[in-house]
Protein backbone atom coordinates (compact mmCIF):
# COMPACT_ATOMS: atom_id res chain seq x y z
CA UNK A 1 0.00 0.00 0.00
CA UNK A 2 1.21 3.35 -0.90
CA UNK A 3 2.77 5.31 2.06
CA UNK A 4 1.32 8.56 1.74
CA UNK A 5 -1.90 6.33 1.73
CA UNK A 6 -1.61 5.28 5.12
CA UNK A 7 0.14 8.06 6.18
CA UNK A 8 -3.86 9.92 5.63
CA UNK A 9 -5.70 6.83 6.62
CA UNK A 10 -3.49 6.60 9.76
CA UNK A 11 -3.84 10.02 10.30
CA UNK A 12 -7.71 10.36 10.17
CA UNK A 13 -8.24 7.73 12.51
CA UNK A 14 -6.00 9.10 15.22
CA UNK A 15 -7.94 12.25 14.39
CA UNK A 16 -11.66 10.75 14.78
CA UNK A 17 -10.20 8.57 17.92
CA UNK A 18 -8.37 11.68 19.09
CA UNK A 19 -11.51 13.34 19.17
CA UNK A 20 -13.66 11.24 20.93
CA UNK A 21 -11.45 10.53 23.75
CA UNK A 22 -11.03 14.91 23.57
CA UNK A 23 -15.43 14.69 24.20
CA UNK A 24 -15.29 12.58 26.37
CA UNK A 25 -12.84 13.43 28.93
CA UNK A 26 -13.91 17.20 28.69
CA UNK A 27 -16.25 16.96 31.27
CA UNK A 28 -15.26 13.65 33.31
CA UNK A 29 -11.47 15.06 34.24
CA UNK A 30 -12.25 18.85 35.18
CA UNK A 31 -9.29 20.06 33.12
CA UNK A 32 -6.85 18.37 34.43
CA UNK A 33 -4.94 17.02 31.32
CA UNK A 34 -4.52 19.64 28.47
CA UNK A 35 -3.99 16.93 25.79
CA UNK A 36 -6.62 14.52 26.47
CA UNK A 37 -9.18 17.10 27.71
CA UNK A 38 -8.95 19.55 24.85
CA UNK A 39 -10.64 17.79 21.68
CA UNK A 40 -9.35 20.38 19.41
CA UNK A 41 -5.74 19.64 21.13
CA UNK A 42 -6.09 15.97 21.21
CA UNK A 43 -7.22 16.14 17.66
CA UNK A 44 -4.04 16.84 16.75
CA UNK A 45 -1.97 14.82 19.15
CA UNK A 46 -3.67 11.55 17.93
CA UNK A 47 -3.62 12.50 14.36
CA UNK A 48 0.35 13.14 14.51
CA UNK A 49 0.24 9.91 16.59
CA UNK A 50 -1.71 8.08 14.46
CA UNK A 51 0.17 8.69 11.12
CA UNK A 52 3.47 8.01 13.01
CA UNK A 53 2.13 4.45 13.79
CA UNK A 54 0.68 3.66 10.25
CA UNK A 55 3.84 5.24 8.49
CA UNK A 56 6.42 3.37 10.97
CA UNK A 57 8.74 0.00 9.24
CA UNK A 58 9.92 -2.27 11.12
Amino acid sequence: MNAYLLAVIGGAVGAAAGYLIGRFFESKSLGACPILCNPKISTIFFAVLGIMIATSRK
